[in-house]
């Protein structure tokens, strides 16, 4: 055990030596020293806007686990697994992709709940947006559901903050496209960024049958929304742990934003029927994150919902749409190819089957005595923050060190 140990400590030496750059002087550029060698060996590839240890760490799962999806079917395979594979070949069909190009986005926009105004008739007469029949709430649900994507309102269920033994649904602010930055200030790349945005928006909606005046307008007036909405967010340094907890049950919810109705959106957002027994009332407890933000938020919103959800299915489409989110790309983030399909395939099977992917993983590359190694490395650092708290801490008192100590002690990874 001890030669093995030595053996381990040795390896691990090697590694780190190997991210150094002992040429470099420390005193004069230790970042350099520190890491000129990872510098050396991994060079952002053209498909990234930045790199680091983890990416690097996600792409070298992602190698493996593509080699275990293109492994032929056999009749040893769990019929999960099977279909992991026959879903990672689906994906991988570029030839099927390129023939349906946009048919499959304007399949979905012609559904009542995605219909986007700025196409009006170009989709048929009988499947335009009317404003008499847009339902907000319902759009917002459906795009969580269906697309996994937040827009406006973000619902999710996790740990209570206060009470770790309980989850508990919590509303927050969803992301913008672009940074908040990017809308709130006028530096020459915050504008660039922007005018980047609006041509996407726009060459987007031409690409699905827009008119070219009717594009450019309605897509400034969504980009301008955007802008708005950016004001009423929530700061980053504004966002803290006391800020984000604000329990609220259903009801009292309703009479504090009676704009919307927020239990219909709660229970229009979770599957009914992957939950058949779940039961939610106006008494049900509830987190509003950002609630000043969700005061300010109703409006007319239709052309900007859609197109949020638009943008989020534009790289699951053909060449054409993939190499024009690539422009917009370069100027946002500075990524100058497009991520290897072989990637987004897995990824997507892994995000969509992520139990059968991880048993694919873990059946032919885990290995047991890491995982003793990372549950006593985890044990040593608990214990170590444990008595760091009761030892070196003089800022809390003893209730709050003994309730510290407790939620610890119940983490579990």
């Amino acid at each position: 055990l001890h030669q093995i140990f030595c053996n381990m400590v040795v390896s691990v030496a090697g590694s780190i030596l190997k991210k150094m750059d002992i040429t470099a002087q420390p005193c004069d550029d230790f970042y350099q020293y520190a890491c000129g060698g990872w510098l050396k060996e991994n060079p952002i590839p053209e498909d990234f806007s930045s790199y680091g240890i983890y990416p690097w760490l996600r792409q070298n799962v992602d190698l493996k686990l593509k080699e275990l999806l293109e492994q032929p079917t056999t009749e040893a395979d769990l019929e999960a697994v099977k279909k992991a594979k026959v879903l990672y070949r689906s994906c991988m069909n570029e030839t099927a992709l390129e023939l349906l190009d946009a048919k499959p986005l304007l399949k979905e926009l012609k559904k009542p709940e995605f219909r986007w105004p700025v196409l009006e008739n170009a989709l048929g007469f009988d499947v335009r947006w009317v404003a008499e029949k847009f339902n907000l709430l319902e759009t917002l649900a459906q795009i969580r559901t269906q697309h996994s994507k937040s827009v406006l309102i973000r619902l999710y269920v996790s740990p209570d903050d206060k009470n770790s033994q309980r989850y508990i649904i919590k509303f927050d602010q969803a992301s913008l496209v672009l940074s908040r930055e990017d809308y709130s200030t006028n530096t020459t790349e915050a504008q660039a960024n922007r005018e980047a945005l609006l041509r996407l928006m726009v060459d987007v909606s031409l690409m699905l049958g827009a008119d070219a005046k009717t594009a450019e307008a309605q897509m400034k007036s969504a980009l301008s929304f955007e802008m708005k909405l950016a004001k009423i967010m929530i700061p980053f340094e504004n966002r803290t742990s006391e800020n984000m907890y604000n329990k609220y049950s259903l009801s009292k919810l309703q009479r504090t934003i009676p704009e919307f109705n927020w239990l219909s959106f709660v229970r229009a957002t979770i599957d009914s029927k992957l939950y058949p027994d779940l039961s939610i009332s106006s008494s049900e407890s509830v987190i509003v994150r950002a609630p000043q933000y969700m005061k300010d938020l109703i409006k007319t919103v239709a052309n900007y919902v859609v197109w949020r959800s638009v943008l989020s299915r534009v790289t699951t489409l053909s060449r054409r749409f993939l190499y024009r989110y690539l422009d917009f790309a370069r100027v946002t983030t500075g990524t100058t190819s497009l991520t290897p399909r072989w990637d987004k395939c897995v990824n997507y099977v892994e995000g969509t089957l992520m139990y059968v992917t991880g048993r694919l993983f873990v059946d032919k590359h885990f290995q047991e005595d890491k995982k003793h190694m990372m549950e006593e490395l985890v044990e040593g650092i608990r214990w170590a923050f444990i008595d760091m708290l009761e030892k070196e801490n003089d800022w809390m008192d003893a209730e709050t060190k003994k309730k510290a100590v407790e939620k610890v002690s119940e983490c579990r990874f």
